[in-house]
């Protein structure tokens, strides 16, 4: 079982019903990349998920290549 780490940002000026509102999110995005990992979801439900989020697939599928020296 993979375990994924979110961590919670709190910016100044942001208000105790944004971080609750933000953090729900990162949670949610952990979860699903976590269930995605662990083989429980297939790819296209992770896509339309980052698609919902209101972001590129492709611009995120790019920003996810390994060309920085990192070996998988």
């Amino acid at each position: 079982m993979i375990n994924i780490s979110t961590p919670a940002i709190w910016y100044p000026g942001q208000s105790e019903l944004e971080f609750s509102e933000e953090l729900n999110l990162m949670m949610e995005r952990a979860a699903i990349t976590r269930n995605f990992l662990n083989g429980e979801i297939p790819p296209d439900h992770l896509l339309d998920f980052i698609n919902d989020q209101g972001f590129d697939v492709f611009k995120v599928a790019l920003d996810w290549e390994l060309g920085d020296g990192i070996i998988s």
